[in-house]
């Protein structure tokens, strides 16, 4: 059986008699390669069985990796997409945000605008009565005399 048409539904089981786990390699010669891999290491007690799932870049034709990366699924450059797409949404969110500050500017001038004129109305009024009680006190006053 080749390795290109190994069945990974298949777990293998190895001589400690553990169903191994599906790994993934992140050494520098087989980067991103998956294999099954006794649980244990060995210098943990483990057997030390180990079997590829992917082939290695050795015995992959170079038309099919870029046709791999060219299909997207290459990780750096979904990745890439990941990070423009979140880029966009950053920028999206601070254009809101500066949208939001302005009509929040706009708001709070228009505030100050009806506290000053709720202001001067108080003032106003309480001239009407202050001239009003003047004039009660005085015709009080020229009453009494």
């Amino acid at each position: 059986m080749s390795q290109s048409s190994v069945n990974i539904e298949e777990v293998d089981v190895c001589k400690c008699g553990y169903y191994c786990r599906l790994k993934t390699s992140r050494t520098p010669l087989n980067p991103g390669r998956r294999f099954f891999g006794c649980k244990a290491s060995k210098e943990n007690g483990g057997c030390g069985y180990f079997r590829w799932i992917d082939p290695s870049l050795e015995n992959v034709d170079e038309s099919s990796l870029m046709n791999r990366f060219i299909d997207g699924h290459n990780p750096i450059d979904r990745l890439k997409r990941k990070v423009k797409e979140l880029e966009e949404e950053r920028d999206s969110l601070k254009f809101q945000l500066n949208e939001n500050e302005e009509k929040m500017m706009v708001l709070n001038k228009k505030l100050k605008e009806v506290k000053l004129q709720r202001d001067w109305e108080n003032v106003k009024f309480n001239r009407v009565v202050i001239v009003f009680l003047c004039l009660l006190t005085i015709k009080w006053f020229f009453n009494i005399v």
